[in-house]
């Protein structure tokens, strides 16, 4: 129950930053602010 919990904390945590800095396009992973992919827009793969 304990790593249930931990990993429901986790998925919040990492969902809430990646909100947060939606649209930056800083990493490859990250979302665009219309809502696509940045890929190789991202500042991690200039």
């Amino acid at each position: 129950m304990k790593k249930i919990a931990m990993l429901l904390l986790a998925t919040f945590l990492f969902g809430t930053v990646g909100t947060a800095y939606a649209g930056t396009c800083d990493y490859h992973w990250q979302r665009a602010k219309d809502g696509s992919r940045c890929g190789d827009r991202a500042a991690d793969r200039q």
